[in-house]
């Protein structure tokens, strides 16, 4: 799902509850990733709270 490279957690949480009939907490991995497809965040919940990993890809 493409998103604002700018959001973190709470944002893209917002994003998940809005979009997607989804409670942010279930066990599922939400990718993002901006327009030009370099940059990826994954949101993850584990049972400590949320995490999001980022890449950025160096072409």
């Amino acid at each position: 799902m493409k998103a604002y490279m700018r959001k973190s957690i709470n944002g893209l949480c917002e994003i998940v509850m809005n979009n997607f009939d989804i409670d942010s907490r279930e066990k599922i991995l939400f990718g993002f990733c901006n327009r030009q497809r370099n940059r990826v965040k994954i949101l993850v919940w584990d049972d400590n709270g949320f995490w999001i990993h980022f890449n950025k890809t160096m072409a």
